[in-house]
């Protein structure tokens, strides 16, 4: 039975390639799924055999563990540049977005609220 040992979905193709080669490297057979046209499907790499999915989950953390040394955590400006930036490509959805926070942090406090 295969086993999926690494989610596509969101992931840069740099990324993708690096694992790719990672396992190819390695001599671990794979296979690729892809989300389909109405991206419900599982896109990912998988592989058939559970002793080299065991091989692979263990090199796959390796490199994910190495990739999370060189990020860094975004400030809290380059985050609001962020959502700003994402605001105006998609202006209703971060209304939406920036509405329902506000409303679950009235829900939220409102009841505190009314006891002062």
């Amino acid at each position: 039975m295969a086993t999926l040992v690494f989610r596509l979905k969101y992931v840069p193709d740099e990324e993708a390639d690096d694992i790719r080669h990672l396992l190819t490297d390695h001599d671990i057979a794979f296979y690729e799924t892809t989300a389909g046209r109405w991206q419900i499907s599982m896109a990912g790499i998988w592989v058939k055999d559970k002793t080299e999915a065991d091989k692979a989950f263990a090199l796959i953390k390796v490199d994910q563990t190495e990739r999370a040394k060189d990020m860094i955590a975004p400030s809290i400006g380059q985050w609001l540049i962020g959502y700003i930036q994402h605001a105006r490509q998609n202006p209703v959805e971060a209304l939406f977005t920036l509405f329902a926070v506000i409303f679950v942090i009235g829900l939220t406090v409102a009841p505190f609220m009314l006891w002062f």
